[in-house]
């Protein structure tokens, strides 16, 4: 026990904390993703698609999963036509065999994957005591548990490299709770706390592995159509192609958790702090409670 392992890390948190601040408004450097292989899951439709075809122009190689088969070879042919390298497999994330099996076909075929956009997800949009038990079950297998099979299926190469960088699409309702999306909200907070999990590890291991996880508001892909933003001017439901930009920007910066919009950084630290009444009253507000009232979503729409 001494001053060194006491009191030093505390005044170098100090220190990085002033950093950040002081280094906040000045744009952050960028790393070349040129040459990266990347794979991404639910990558047929959606900013799966979007992301895919943007990172393909900036010099990636694309390994697009799916289990939409017509939709995943549509991305890999346009990425193909504009002059990229991609290749697509179908793939059940929720199926661990399956998994492992494609991983070892997409790294023989495209080579090691050096990054790994966790992308896929479903969304069931109802009460708690009208969900489907299977529903529960199977949202919880696409958007938390098939992370663990493809991280395990892709890392090990990563770390033995000691270069990649893994990214959990998650969802700012692992943060903010919504009603009608206990299952979906559950299954987020599960798939960024992974990542944050994962991040930790690989930090303590001192493994120059990147980990992000993004925590988005409603995307406009059709996934939640029907969803209500209340106060627009606070919040409002996103662009994929504004939702793309700022994930690859994250990529590239190598940021950790990103919430879109970045207003939900604030949000979240006001939300720790307000008594629970006061927190439901301003989320009541904000129209949180009643977001999901007329949602539709991509399966219904006719």
């Amino acid at each position: 026990m001494g001053f060194t392992e006491d009191f030093l890390p505390v005044f170098v948190s100090l220190f990085q904390i002033l950093q950040a601040i002081i280094l906040w408004p000045f744009p952050k450097s960028k790393k070349d993703l040129n040459g990266e292989i990347v794979c991404i899951t639910g990558a047929g439709s959606g900013i799966g698609a979007l992301m895919a075809k943007k990172l393909a122009d900036m010099g990636c190689v694309i390994v697009a999963w799916d289990v939409n088969v017509k939709g995943n070879e549509a991305t890999v042919e346009e990425i193909r036509k504009n002059g990229g390298e991609a290749y697509g497999f179908k793939c059940d994330v929720t199926n661990r065999a399956e998994v492992y099996e494609v991983a070892k076909k997409s790294a023989k075929l495209a080579g090691d994957i050096t990054m790994l956009i966790n992308n896929a997800g479903i969304v069931g949009g109802k009460t708690f005591m009208e969900s489907d038990d299977a529903v529960i079950q199977k949202t919880f297998e696409v958007n938390a548990i098939s992370h663990f099979w493809t991280t395990k299926a892709f890392l090990p190469k990563m770390v033995e490299n000691n270069h990649g960088h893994v990214i959990s699409i998650a969802s700012s309702a692992g943060y903010f709770a919504v009603p009608k999306l206990a299952d979906y909200c559950a299954s987020k907070a599960a798939a960024a706390h992974f990542a944050d999990s994962l991040s930790m590890e690989l930090y303590k291991a001192n493994s120059a592995v990147k980990v992000s996880w993004v925590c988005p508001y409603a995307i406009s892909t059709g996934m939640f159509e029907g969803f209500f933003a209340k106060r627009p001017w606070l919040v409002d439901i996103l662009t994929p192609e504004s939702v793309v930009d700022s994930v690859i920007h994250g990529i590239q910066t190598n940021a950790d958790r990103i919430f879109l919009p970045k207003i939900l950084d604030i949000l979240a630290v006001l939300q720790e702090m307000l008594p629970r009444n006061a927190g439901l009253t301003f989320l009541s507000w904000g129209g949180v409670l009643d977001a999901m009232n007329d949602f539709v979503g991509r399966s219904k729409q006719k």
